[in-house]
């Protein structure tokens, strides 16, 4: 079988590189990997809670075995502050936005929407998303059935800062969740994302999209890397922002995904060294298209921003293969060989079952869901979530799921007539 990197190099003409879908085809068709162990199937008892059991729990008239089971689930679980409206098939969400994509500042400007800005720009979007099944592929490849609708609001920076606070004041663990979307997504795909994500971890504080202006389409990646790069000032700009006025005991967790890892690594290593504690509670870096060698360069500032860092890779992701070829380095998210750096817990997600192209495992396999409800809502390292074990590398220690995660499942009680 050939090494991903002959293949690309066989078809980079006059020194130009291939499309990104020209390299994905190759590497899926000369070099695609079967994770050894074989892929986990049996999934593990998990945790049912109901908040109509919340007052009994706290007023002590449930079962003991019921309060010793759920009681820590009263706040994580509770319901979730963004959420609008709840109904049979259907809820709603509050996404807050900032942006350095030109949606915005030129509403109803479709060819504008994708414009590249210098600045960050503010807004609130209005989110539906079907209920569907928890961990399925909606967010990645929606039907029209399933697709969500947005509708977006423009606000100044003083109205999203403050609408965000509200959200945090009013949530049970005083909790923020930024999400930063990878290349090729949309603006609408980055909001529906970050909603869907909120749903099925799931997340019950305030919810932040970050969105910067990709262009859309794998033909587009070496466009998208130019915006990337362009990208880390705004996104820089705003998270000093959102820190310095978000209340003061808020947690803020970053989850970004792909390409975006670049712009969330590279901002926060450059940012002053925080006086007092790290300003960040968890960064959880999924499948990052991250060149090795910047994600070590990287780490250091990163980690002394946070309180912890997490990478998710995989060792069957097409599309790291894919950029492996094109950028002739390995991806920080390959987990082929485990990307390992001190304060950075490694998470090899290879054994999980994970889509064909195995790359938006973050948000569509139940496992990795349930591990990011562990990590996020209960503020477990690594060495306490049960499913994981660790493993050695000549670079260090790592973790990789040797079990599937405990099913995380809940059911929320909202008044289907009220809109809050």
């Amino acid at each position: 079988m050939d090494d991903p990197l002959s293949v690309a190099n066989r078809f980079r003409f006059a020194g130009t590189r291939t499309t990104l879908m020209t390299s994905l085809l190759l590497m899926l068709t000369s070099s695609c990997r079967v994770p050894d162990p074989p892929v986990l199937k049996d999934k593990s008892l998990g945790i049912t809670y109901d908040t109509a059991l919340e007052d009994d729990i706290r007023s002590g008239k449930a079962h003991q075995l019921v309060t010793t089971a759920l009681a820590q689930y009263v706040d994580t679980l509770a319901e979730p502050v963004a959420i609008t409206e709840w109904a049979d098939n259907t809820c709603r969400w509050q996404i807050f936005v900032a942006t350095n994509r030109g949606w915005f500042a030129s509403p109803g400007d479709l060819e504008a929407a994708n414009t590249v800005l210098d600045h960050v720009e503010y807004g609130s979007c209005d989110v539906e998303l079907s209920k569907g099944r928890r961990g399925a592929e909606r967010s990645t490849a929606p039907d029209a059935k399933q697709r969500a609708t947005v509708d977006s609001t423009p606000l100044s920076e003083f109205e999203f800062l403050a609408g965000v606070s509200q959200q945090v004041e009013r949530s049970r663990q005083q909790d923020l969740l930024v999400f930063v979307h990878g290349f090729n997504v949309s603006f609408d795909s980055a909001i529906t994302r970050t909603a869907q994500l909120a749903l099925d971890m799931p997340f019950n504080g305030a919810i932040v999209s970050y969105c910067w202006p990709s262009q859309g389409g794998v033909r587009s990646y070496d466009e998208d890397e130019r915006i990337n790069q362009a990208s880390v000032a705004p996104f820089s700009e705003f998270l000093q922002t959102l820190r310095a006025e978000v209340p003061p005991e808020t947690r803020i967790h970053i989850v970004v995904h792909s390409m975006g890892n670049r712009i969330v690594m590279e901002s926060l290593s450059q940012l002053p060294a925080p006086k007092r504690g790290p300003p960040i509670s968890n960064l959880v870096l999924c499948a990052p298209d991250v060149g090795q060698s910047d994600f070590i360069d990287w780490a250091p500032g990163v980690v002394d921003q946070c309180e912890r860092v997490t990478l998710y890779a995989n060792a069957s992701d097409s599309a790291l293969i894919a950029s492996k070829g094109l950028h002739a380095e390995m991806r920080a998210g390959d987990a082929e060989q485990p990307t390992i750096a001190d304060g950075v817990e490694t998470i090899d997600c290879s054994r999980i079952d994970l889509s064909f192209m195995g790359h938006s495992y973050y948000g569509s396999n139940t496992d990795m869901l349930s591990d990011l409800f562990m990590l996020v809502k209960e503020d477990l390292p690594a060495s306490k979530r049960p499913h994981l074990k660790q493993r050695k590398s000549p670079d260090g220690p790592y973790w990789e799921f040797s079990s599937s995660a405990p099913a995380i499942l809940c059911t929320w009680h909202f008044d289907e007539t009220e809109t809050r």
